[in-house]
């Protein structure tokens, strides 16, 4: 374990103990009989002052969103809150928002602050000065098997241009256990006075954030397209017959990152796979930012 995170962990733990968390598990070993339907509460913190100078972090790394993405909006005017069902589904897969097919299809809707219960956490870590809140919100959805789950975009903190300090996505899943698949990663921005953008990896347009006019999404590689997450992903993409019409790519006289006011002077990543179990706080650890996440069952109206 690495000084920062000897340092910074267990400031956290005594804060999360004082307010009577109950058990805080890494993974669980108990078989699951719960109801498909989950309400899911989230939150992601930064460290304050954590890690400056002390860690070399790895610069070659792959940023990318997964084809089948949803989003998190405000709840409809009329109050309706509920999961989908097989007639109103909560997102479509795959492809289907690669053609920008029916935007409400890929929404879940966040859920008002009134229903949420780890508002008292949120709060012990912004009073302790050392924590940031980037990331609290909670919805409900339905519990699949992995290859069924949407990824659910995740952004928080302050913006840089285009960009969030948080971004990337979760996946919870079920597969007799609950599973939770994190591709986050925490950006640390400076000012773009024309120096050369170093190692980092170019940050990936969100794939719900609309395309300047005239432009068409671009490949970050020969593989796949920029929202794609791995090679499974960008096989899944060839083996369905795709292909990119690279007269429609754009191209420019200078440099792409001499027209971003920002660039990337820090990238950290937050990669994890965990086993959880349901009415358990979880807790996922990192010397520059955390998580901790609260999966309840949920039985909708009429269900």
């Amino acid at each position: 374990m690495n000084h920062a995170l000897r340092s910074t962990l267990p400031s956290l733990l005594s804060l999360l103990s004082a307010l009577a968390l109950g058990t805080l598990a890494h993974q669980s070993v108990a078989q699951e009989s719960d109801p498909s339907w989950f309400q899911v509460e989230m939150i992601v913190f930064a460290r304050e002052n954590a890690g400056d100078g002390i860690e070399q972090w790895p610069r070659n790394i792959q940023l990318r969103y997964p084809f089948n993405w949803v989003e998190l909006a405000d709840s409809p005017s009329d109050g309706d809150t509920e999961p989908a069902t097989e007639e109103r589904p909560s997102w479509n897969r795959g492809l289907d928002r690669l053609k920008q097919t029916g935007e409400d299809d890929n929404t879940l809707y966040r859920l008002p602050e009134n229903e949420r219960s780890m508002d008292r956490y949120a709060d012990a870590m912004a009073r302790s000065g050392e924590y940031r809140v980037l990331f609290h919100e909670a919805w409900r959805q339905p519990m699949v098997e992995k290859d069924r789950s949407p990824a659910i975009l995740i952004t928080g903190g302050e913006t840089f241009g285009n960009h969030y300090e948080l971004e990337g996505s979760v996946t919870l899943s079920v597969s007799r256990y609950l599973h939770l698949h994190t591709r986050l990663w925490l950006t640390q921005f400076e000012p773009n006075f024309g120096q050369p953008p170093g190692a980092w990896p170019e940050l990936p347009r969100r794939p719900n954030q609309p395309l300047p006019e005239g432009a068409s999404p671009e490949p970050t590689s020969s593989t796949g397209p920029a929202w794609s997450n791995s090679d499974e992903w960008n096989r899944d993409w060839r083996d369905s017959g795709n292909t990119w019409d690279s007269s429609l790519n754009t191209t420019s006289s200078q440099p792409d990152f001499l027209g971003k006011d920002y660039l990337p002077s820090r990238i950290a990543t937050m990669t994890q796979r965990r086993r959880m179990r349901s009415n358990e706080l979880h807790y996922i650890d990192h010397p520059l930012f955390g998580l901790l996440i609260k999966i309840t069952p949920y039985e909708p109206e009429g269900g």
